[in-house]
């Protein structure tokens, strides 16, 4: 009877002892599944935010390039305005000279005229 008694109880124990490492086996499978699913997500993660990080550099860069060439031609700009300016003005005192020329002109033709009439 005592014999029987512990052959049960060592067939319960092993039973209880099986059942416990199956449990063990499925929560570490299960603990790797989680695992490897975060870390797939967090990857993807990472991975997108890789991508996105190249692309901005590439826009900043794409748009340095022409920052740098609107300011190129902006002072390009600037540079033909200052020089139709400086033409404009030169041909402002060129309208006054000649105007200058031609008030002189009147004068000497009126003091010549007068002066032919008197002889």
């Amino acid at each position: 009877m005592l014999a029987s008694m512990l052959k049960e109880h060592q067939s319960k124990q092993s039973s209880k002892k099986d059942q416990q490492e199956k449990r063990r086996k499925e929560a570490t499978a299960s603990a790797i599944a989680v695992t490897k699913a975060l870390v797939g997500n967090v990857n993807n993660r990472v991975s997108m935010a890789y991508t996105n990080e190249k692309r901005l550099d590439t826009e900043a860069r794409h748009l340095q390039a022409n920052a740098a060439q609107f300011a190129k031609q902006s002072m390009q700009w600037l540079s033909l305005i200052e020089n139709f300016n400086t033409a404009l003005k030169e041909l402002g005192d060129v309208e006054n000279w000649a105007k200058s020329i031609e008030v002189d002109m009147h004068t000497i033709s009126s003091a010549l005229e007068y002066a032919l009439k008197d002889t």
